[in-house]
C-alpha cells in the first residue's frame, strides 16, 4: 500500500470540528447556541485527531523510505519536514509582528519566545491570536524524539518495543491529568508543566498514530482480515471509543451514582478519555484506509471533503486572526470578523497561504528524497 486513503478525509473532519468550537468565540455568536455547539464540536477532539494521524503519517513515510533504501536519512527528513512547515509558521509571525507593531493587539516577551522555539504548548494565557500554536509546538517535539528513537532500533525491536512506549506515554499522560486536576504545587511553572496543551498530555496520541502505522506495515494482512471481516461491529467500537468520555462525564454528574463509581468515572473520563478516544479513532482511520469506499468512509474520499483536508494546515494557522474581537486590533466590529462570516476570511487565507506557501515548497521536497541504494 504506498498511499494512504482517507487521510486527508480525516483532517477536514478534525479542521472542521476546531472551526465549530472556535466560532462559539467569535464576535456576534448567538449564545443560546453555544451549549450546542459545545456538544457538537469538540475542538480538542479536533486536534487530537491531528495528533494520531501525524504520528501515523510520519511513521509511514519513514517505514517506506527504509524499505525502499534500507535506512531512514535524518537529515533529509528534517530538511523535508521544515519546507513542509516553517513557510506558513513564519509568515504567520510575521503577520502577528505586524498585527502587535501597527495595532493594539499585543504578545508578551514569554509569548513570543514560546513561539520561536515551538514550545507554545507550556506558555499559557499569552495573546489570543497566536494561542492555538500550542499543537505545532506538541508536533515539534515529537518530531525531535520519535524519528532518533526510530533510526535507533531495528524493524523486528520496533514491532516488539512499540506497545511498551505507547504504554509509557498513556501512563504519563494519565499522570499529567491526574496532577492538573490535583495539584500539589501552586508554581506557575508547575500548573505550566501538566496542563492538557502540554506534551506529556498529548504524547498518547501521537504515539498510537506510530504504532497503528508500525501494525499496518507489519501485519496488514493480519489487520484487514480483523478490520474488514467484522466491518460493522469495528465501525461501531471506534465510534463508541469516542463517545465514551461524554457518556461517562454525563454518568459521573449523576447524583445517584455512588461516590466510589464516580471516582472510577472520573479515571474513565478525564484520566483515560482522551486515550480511549485515541484509540477509538486510530481503529477507524485504520478501516478507512482499508475499506475507502465503504459506508461513511466514501465521503472522506470526495474531492470537495479532500480539498478541504490538504487546505487543513493553513487554515488552522490563520483562523485565529479572524474569531478574534476586532477591538483586540482597535477596529469597530466589521462583518469578515463576525460570526459566521469570520469563517469566509479565514478559509480564503487557508486557500491562499497554501497556494503562495505551502504549494511552491512542497514541491522542493522531492530533490531531498532519499535516493535509492546502488
Amino acid at each position: 500500500m504506498s498511499r494512504l486513503p482517507s487521510l486527508d478525509g480525516w483532517r477536514a473532519i478534525s479542521i472542521l470540528l476546531v472551526l465549530g468550537s472556535h466560532t462559539i468565540f467569535s464576535t456576534g455568536f448567538p449564545p443560546h447556541l453555544a451549549k450546542t455547539f459545545h456538544h457538537l464540536f469538540d475542538g480538542i477532539m479536533g486536534v487530537r485527531f491531528f495528533f494520531v494521524v501525524s504520528g501515523l503519517l510520519i511513521t509511514w513515510l519513514m517505514l517506506a523510505e527504509e524499505r525502499r533504501t534500507q535506512k531512514v536519512d535524518l537529515r533529509r527528513f528534517y530538511i523535508r519536514r521544515t519546507l513542509r512547515i516553517l513557510p506558513v509558521y513564519v509568515a504567520f509571525l510575521a503577520v502577528a509582528a505586524i498585527l502587535q507593531w501597527s495595532t493594539p493587539c499585543d504578545h508578551t516577551l514569554r509569548g513570543w519566545i514560546g513561539n520561536l522555539t515551538f514550545t507554545r504548548n507550556f506558555v499559557l494565557h499569552d495573546n489570543h491570536i497566536s494561542d492555538h500554536l500550542w499543537s505545532l509546538a506538541v508536533e515539534e517535539q515529537f518530531y525531535l524524539l520519535w524519528p532518533f528513537a526510530f533510526v535507533c532500533m531495528t524493524p523486528a525491536l520496533r514491532a516488539r518495543v512499540m506497545p511498551y512506549w505507547v504504554g509509557v506515554t498513556v501512563f504519563a499522560a494519565f499522570i499529567s491529568r491526574f496532577i492538573e486536576a490535583f495539584p500539589l504545587s501552586e508554581s506557575s511553572l508547575y500548573a505550566d508543566v501538566f496542563q492538557e496543551r502540554s506534551f506529556f498530555n498529548n504524547a498518547d496520541a501521537l504515539a498510537i498514530g506510530c504504532l497503528a502505522a508500525v501494525w499496518l506495515s507489519t501485519n496488514e494482512a493480519r489487520l484487514r482480515a480483523i478490520l474488514t471481516s467484522c466491518r460493522v461491529a469495528v465501525f461501531l467500537l471506534g465510534i463508541g471509543m469516542l463517545m465514551e468520555p461524554y457518556a461517562v462525564h454525563w454518568l459521573t454528574e449523576r447524583e445517584w451514582l455512588p461516590p466510589a463509581l464516580k471516582g472510577l468515572g472520573w479515571v474513565m473520563w478525564s484520566g483515560l478519555g482522551r486515550t480511549i478516544q485515541s484509540v477509538g479513532f486510530v481503529i477507524l482511520v485504520l478501516q478507512s484506509i482499508m475499506l475507502p469506499t465503504w459506508g461513511l468512509y466514501r465521503c472522506l474520499n470526495w474531492r470537495a471533503v479532500t480539498s478541504i483536508g490538504v487546505l487543513s494546515y493553513s487554515i488552522y494557522m490563520w483562523q485565529n486572526i479572524f474569531f478574534t474581537d476586532p477591538a483586540t486590533f482597535g477596529l469597530p466590529p466589521v462583518w469578515w470578523m463576525t460570526w459566521p462570516l469570520w469563517l469566509v476570511p479565514a478559509f480564503v487565507a487557508g486557500i491562499l497561504s497554501y497556494h503562495l506557501l505551502e504549494k511552491p515548497f512542497l514541491k522542493l521536497r522531492h530533490h531531498f528524497r532519499a535516493p535509492l541504494p546502488a
